[in-house]
C-alpha cells in the first residue's frame, strides 16, 4: 500500500508517527466524514468511526492492497446490483460469476479479476449489492466493454438491473496517492453499518475472490522429449503386443542361396498376431522379416543412403523401433516435431516404404 511516512524534524526525539492522508479528493461531492487506520496510515473514509464495520473495512482495504501490489496499475470499477425479488442467500453472485468470468477471460485473457461485494437491504423487499471489480490496467484502460458484459451477465443470471454511478472507475498507478485516496474514499461506503443490521447472521454480508489470468500450456521441447522418454520404451508403449517383438530384432543365421525364413518362435508370434484383427501389424512384421535379409554388415537399416546426419538418425530410429510397432511416419513426425512431407519423401527415396 502507498505509505510515505514522515517523522519529526528533531532527530533526537523521534517517535513513530502515523501518516495522515489529506481529506481532499478529486470529486468534491464525495466528502469524508471519518478516518480508518490501515497499514499505519489514516485514510479518509465516508462513514464516521461509529458507523464503520471494521471487519468489512479491513477486508476491503486488503483486497485493494493485494491488487495494488500485484501489478503496475489496475482499473477499479464500481457497480450497484439490484434484484427483482429477495433471496435468502448469495447464490445470485455465484451464478453471476459463472457467466461473467469466462466471458471476461475471452475478452481479456491476460488480465486477472479481483472482486469485492457487500450485501445491503433497506426498506426495499429485495436486497441489493455494492460491487467492486479490479482488473489489470495494462490490459484494460476503459470499462466500456466490461460494463456491457457485466450488465448482460447480471440480467441473464438474476433478471435484475445494474446501476452505473457517476465517475465509477479509477485507473490506479504505482505511487499515485491521489488516485488511491479517491478510490478508497469511494468504496469505503461499502463498509457502513447502516442497511446491514437487518441481515440475518447466517447470511454473508460481504465477499471477495481473486480470479487469476489463464496461463497457456507450453509445448514440450524436442530435447526434453528425447531425454525424458527412451525411444524403445515409447514405441513399446504403443505396441499392440508389447514384449512379443524382441525376437524379431535378433540376427538369424541362414544358409547362402536360400530365402530368408522366420524361426519357429517367430512363426508362432506371427500366428498369434494373425488371430487378431491387425492386418497392418501382420504386414509390418512380414515386411520386416524380409528387410532383415537385406541388412548390410553394420546392421543399419539406412546404411549406404546419402542423408544428412539429422535425418539419418531419425530414419534409423524409426525403422528400428517404431515401424515394427505399426506407428506411422506422420505420428512419429508429430512426436519429434518433424516435417511429415520431407520425412515421407526421404522414405520413398530410400525405398523403405
Amino acid at each position: 500500500m502507498i505509505n510515505s511516512k514522515t517523522g519529526s524534524l528533531d532527530s533526537t526525539n523521534q517517535e513513530p508517527v502515523i501518516n495522515n492522508i489529506t481529506r481532499g479528493t478529486v470529486y468534491p461531492d464525495i466528502r469524508a466524514k471519518g478516518e480508518f487506520l490501515y497499514d499505519d496510515v489514516l485514510w479518509p473514509v465516508m462513514p464516521e468511526e461509529s458507523q464503520q464495520d471494521v471487519k468489512i473495512m479491513n477486508s476491503l482495504f486488503k483486497a485493494v492492497d493485494r491488487t495494488y501490489a500485484s501489478c503496475s496499475r489496475f482499473l477499479a470499477i464500481r457497480y450497484d446490483f439490484h434484484l427483482p425479488q429477495y433471496t435468502a442467500d448469495n447464490r445470485v453472485i455465484t451464478r453471476f460469476h459463472q457467466l461473467m468470468i469466462p466471458a471476461f477471460r475471452k475478452l481479456y485473457s491476460k488480465s486477472f479479476a479481483r472482486v469485492f461485494w457487500v450485501r445491503e437491504q433497506n426498506k426495499a423487499p429485495a436486497q441489493h449489492y455494492h460491487y467492486l471489480l479490479m482488473v489489470d490496467g495494462n490490459c484494460v484502460r476503459h470499462p466500456l466493454k466490461i460494463n456491457k458484459l457485466v450488465e448482460s451477465c447480471w440480467k441473464i443470471a438474476t433478471g435484475g438491473t445494474v446501476w452505473f454511478p457517476k465517475h465509477g472507475y479509477y485507473l490506479i498507478r504505482k505511487n499515485d496517492t491521489e488516485a488511491m485516496t479517491a478510490l478508497l474514499l469511494r468504496v469505503s461506503y461499502f463498509a457502513k453499518r447502516h442497511s446491514k443490521e437487518g441481515i440475518a447472521k447466517d447470511i454473508a454480508r460481504s465477499g471477495a475472490r481473486h480470479y487469476p489470468y489463464l496461463k497457456k500450456d507450453k509445448h514440450t521441447k524436442t530435447a526434453q522429449l528425447r531425454t525424458q522418454i527412451a525411444d524403445f520404451d515409447r514405441a513399446q508403449a504403443h505396441c499392440p503386443i508389447p514384449g512379443k517383438l524382441d525376437s524379431l530384432f535378433t540376427p538369424v543365421e541362414h544358409s547362402a542361396g536360400k530365402p530368408t525364413a522366420l524361426t519357429l518362435s517367430d512363426s508362432q508370434q506371427l500366428d498369434k498376431a494373425a488371430s487378431l484383427p491387425m492386418k497392418a501389424l501382420r504386414r509390418a512384421l512380414q515386411r520386416f522379416s524380409m528387410l532383415k535379409g537385406r541388412l548390410p554388415d553394420d546392421n543399419s537399416v539406412v546404411a549406404g543412403t546419402k542423408l544428412k546426419p539429422h535425418w539419418q538418425r531419425h530414419l534409423e530410429r524409426y525403422y528400428r523401433y517404431y515401424w515394427p510397432c505399426n506407428i506411422s511416419v506422420s505420428q512419429y513426425c508429430r512426436w519429434y516435431y518433424l516435417n511429415p512431407s520431407t520425412a515421407a519423401a526421404i522414405c520413398v527415396t530410400t525405398r523403405l516404404i
